[in-house]
């Protein structure tokens, strides 16, 4: 559509023509001052030349190539040479009239239409496009006709009046929320790919919509960290960061410095868009230490000098090119020597970036913890973070929270637990050699450790272990391995430095931080397994658990004992001579027992060849001659000195109970003031079973062994026997007696015929008679020849709830040997509490009262429903007169 308001002028000036400057009319002339009329007439040319249509962009070339004829020069000449006379009544300055009419046009013609690009992809780049037209449209007559008719001095003050008045008609116009997302989304479009960080996909389109808020792809970067890292030398690590500018790089780098002088241009640079482009690059410089560090643990850590090159060279270069176009005064030129960015300005950067990836590194610390010592350069990192006691308090702070939500909850084992407080134990000696932090650390993980009733177990356990299976492993199973050789490792440090809490001579000693604890202690000597014994107040739970733990091992059948030996000679260093002589007298009574077991088989002539079988079949002739004697041989425990074991007591085979006499007799005459209690259920036997089709030969307990041997029969005839009869004739707990029975069932010895029935399994069924139940079974009998998962875990439960019962049992008999000294002090002293007969008895027995506080309680509370005790005022206990 072609606009006819020009024609529409010509028309009318051909009709109507216009006033000449030199020759006003008479109505003007008789009417006016003459003076007043020339104004008049000049203002009216020139503001009708400078007018600008209302048809927004359409025919401007047309706008900006017409020329102003020779009466609109004289009135725009004669208006510019009366700026000295503005002040005066009824006057006005030509160029406060069009920054008016520039408004107005701006407002009715553009706003709207640039409001609509806000809400486009690429509305920014529209927006600077349209408002680059406008700036033409309104600042060419400007600069082409008014302007010259100034002097040098005149034109800059009016040309930074009119510059100021356009731009702050931009900001009126565009909301500036709005505006600043737009804004935001193109900076960081643009730094991505010049900062190093891209998307994997590439940034070879610089349009495409990232969120400032929300980047969660993964990234890469120019410089890789690895790559850098992994080069010695400084120089070409400098080279790499800053020459490693590829071609992609430098076009984005242009295109975004371009953009940024059209933005300063249209008027969208200034303060507020340093404001937009100091957020964007905070962001990046956070997502910069996420993309590059994240998960690069390995020691030895560069990566903070990586950092600070990174931000030396790359960030705060493109922030110094950035600065130059955007924070440049109102005049439009800049001082000499002034500076956009300072190196101060730098180093705080560099301290923010590592506060980041400290903060980083604290994020990931648990998970480093669990990589440890692989991970040992975050910890490198962290330390550089943690100089601060803001910093440090927040690790703390922080980590904790961690702990409690992935590590200290039921579902995390014991094993688990302690396995990785080793690892926190190391990691935060390194972070902090002098303990503090590890001291906030593991406050609640000690507290958690003591609530557990299996901590001292696996402890023990774990210090009695093999040192062979800690090679490259920590933990095996419910075992810490990792404990035995650290006992090892610990004692030969303080053998190197025995320097005690405080070395006078230390040069380079340094007071506690100023945020330890009051009553935080460190000391020198601290380690791994000071720690772990350290988590009880007493240690006599230490002492009791490696009594049982130790009783378990000794009884084992090995061929020697240098582990145990060595783990009590360096326990006896931490606890003392005195906590441990139990121990002692345990390792003591095996190898004596070896001495005296031979003297013993030597006297009584109990000498034989190995083991003879029990054999329960019914084609060979069972009657034994001297030669089928089996060989025994005892290890003889100090009853006192060691902790109640607990075993099964039942009827053994009557062969076998005739040379526990013979060995009694032997061993009485050589021990004259002491004498022998068997405990038939502590032993193992090696029995050899002949049976039709095969021979088995396997090592069993002593319970085992004895219900296998009540089938033999001398007859050799096939004997079917049930629980109920085997429980009376061995006497023997029924359910002992059906986990045996269902034992030799799944090692295909027996056949449950019938429910609670047994009988020997001669021959094997082939292929074809499985599905029938075997030899000599019932057809219909499912459970021949076999027997469920099922069954046998419910046996064994019912064996252990058996051995549970008789562990009970056993305890309480053991107790009753401590009633007479109760009675004694009780009598002799009046009522006592519990915590003082406790304490007499620790004090009296050798060796250490050997019961909780709990388990004496209910002893004692036995005794009061007995008649025996009665409790007084206080909760004292006095004896029944």
């Amino acid at each position: 559509m072609i606009s006819t308001a020009p024609n529409r002028r010509r028309i009318f000036a051909s009709v109507f023509p216009p006033a000449s400057l030199e020759d006003p009319t008479p109505e003007r002339k008789s009417s006016e001052d003459p003076g007043q009329g020339r104004w008049d007439r000049a203002w009216s040319v020139a503001t009708t030349f400078l007018a600008i249509p209302d048809r927004g962009f359409e025919g401007i070339e047309d706008d900006l190539s017409r020329a102003p004829g020779k009466e609109v020069t004289k009135a725009l000449a004669y208006l510019t040479d009366l700026e000295a006379t503005i002040g005066e009544e009824g006057k006005r300055s030509i160029f406060d009239w069009y920054g008016g009419e520039v408004r107005r046009h701006f407002l009715k013609n553009f706003k709207g239409g640039l409001l609509n690009f806000l809400d486009h992809p690429d509305g920014l780049r529209k927006i600077v496009y349209c408002l680059q037209l406008a700036r033409k449209i309104y600042f060419a007559p400007l600069m082409e006709y008014l302007l010259p008719l100034l002097d040098a001095a005149e034109q800059e003050r009016v040309f930074v009046q009119q510059r100021r008045s356009f731009h702050m008609m931009v900001a009126y116009a565009l909301p500036w929320p709005r505006l600043s997302t737009s804004l935001a989304r193109e900076f960081t479009n643009h730094a991505l790919t010049i900062l190093g960080i891209d998307t994997l996909e590439g940034e070879e389109n610089a349009d495409d919509d990232v969120s400032v808020d929300n980047m969660e792809v993964d990234r890469r970067y120019s410089v890789s960290y690895q790559d850098w890292r992994d080069e010695p030398s400084a120089e070409v690590r400098m080279q790499m960061m800053t020459e490693g500018e590829d071609a992609r790089v430098t076009a984005t780098r242009e295109r975004f410095l371009s953009l940024l002088n059209d933005l300063q241009l249209v008027g969208l640079g200034g303060d507020k868009a340093q404001k937009v482009f100091a957020s964007v690059m905070n962001t990046m410089m956070t997502e910069f230490i996420r993309a590059a560090y994240t998960g690069q643990w390995e020691g030895p850590s560069k990566a903070s000098q990586h950092l600070q090159h990174w931000i030396e060279n790359v960030f705060a270069r493109l922030v110094v090119q950035v600065l130059s176009i955007i924070n440049v005064p109102e005049s439009g030129t800049k001082e000499p020597d002034r500076l956009d960015v300072k190196l101060s300005d730098v180093e705080k950067w560099q301290e923010s970036g590592i506060a980041r990836l400290g903060a980083l590194r604290t994020g990931e610390l648990f998970d480093v913890i669990v990589e440890w010592p692989a991970s040992s350069g975050a910890i490198e990192d962290l330390r550089h973070f943690t100089a601060h006691p803001a910093a440090r308090f927040h690790v703390t702070h922080s980590f904790s929270a961690m702990l409690n939500r992935r590590l200290l909850h039921p579902g995390a084992s014991t094993v688990e637990i302690l396995q990785l407080y080793i690892s926190i134990i190391r990691a935060f000696n390194l972070l902090d050699p002098k303990g503090v932090l590890l001291d906030r650390i593991a406050r609640p993980i000690r507290r958690y450790l003591r609530d557990r009733d299996d901590t001292v177990k696996v402890i023990v356990g774990g210090l009695l272990a093999d040192p062979a299976d800690a090679d490259g492993k920590t933990a095996t199973g419910d075992t810490l391995v990792e404990l035995s050789a650290e006992l090892t490792k610990a004692h030969q440090n303080s053998m190197r430095d025995d320097s005690g809490e405080l070395d006078w001579d230390d040069m380079n000693w340094v007071p506690d931080p100023v945020d330890a604890a009051p009553d935080y202690r460190k000391s020198k000597s601290s380690d791994v397994i000071g720690s772990l014994i350290s988590l009880f107040e007493s240690k006599e739970a230490f002492v009791k658990e490696m009594q049982n733990l130790l009783a378990e091992r000794l009884l084992q059948k090995r061929a020697d004992f240098d582990q145990e030996l060595s783990v009590l000679e360096l326990l006896k260093l931490r606890f003392g001579d005195n906590a441990l002589q139990a121990c002692e007298v345990m390792l003591r009574d095996i190898f004596d027992s070896r001495r005296v077991d031979a003297v013993v088989r030597n006297d009584q002539g109990l000498t034989r060849t190995p083991a003879v079988p029990t054999t329960p079949s019914n084609n060979r002739d069972t009657n034994m001659g001297d030669e089928d004697v089996p060989e025994l041989h005892a290890k003889i425990l100090s009853h006192f000195f060691w902790p109640e074991l607990q075993g099964q007591e039942f009827k053994v085979p009557d062969d076998i109970s005739q040379l526990q006499q013979r060995y009694a007799a032997g061993f009485a005459s050589l021990k004259q003031s002491r004498k022998l209690t068997w405990l038939n259920g502590m032993g193992h036997v090696t029995v050899e079973l002949d049976l039709d089709d095969r021979v088995f030969v396997d090592e069993v307990t002593t319970w085992q062994a004895t219900i296998i041997y009540a089938f033999n029969s001398p007859a050799g005839d096939a004997v079917s026997k049930n629980i109920n009869q085997l429980a009376e004739e061995l006497e023997m707990s029924v359910p002992l007696v059906r986990s045996a029975c269902l034992f030799w069932v799944s090692k295909r010895i027996l056949a449950e015929v019938q429910r609670d029935t047994f009988r020997v399994l001669e021959v094997l069924p082939n292929e074809e008679d499985e599905g029938i139940g075997g030899t000599g079974v019932s057809a219909t009998d499912d459970t021949a020849g076999g027997v469920s998962a099922d069954t046998v875990a419910a046996a064994e439960a019912a064996a252990v709830a058996a051995a549970k019962e008789s562990a009970e049992a056993a305890a309480m008999e053991k107790m009753n040997l401590y009633w007479q000294f109760i009675v004694g002090m009780l009598t002799n002293q009046g009522a006592m509490p519990l915590q003082r007969i406790v304490m007499m008895l620790k004090i009296a027995v050798p060796g250490g009262f050997p019961f909780s506080n709990e388990e004496l309680r209910e002893f004692l509370a036995g005794m009061v429903s007995k008649g025996n005790l009665e409790i007084v005022s206080g909760g004292n206990y006095k004896i029944v007169q």
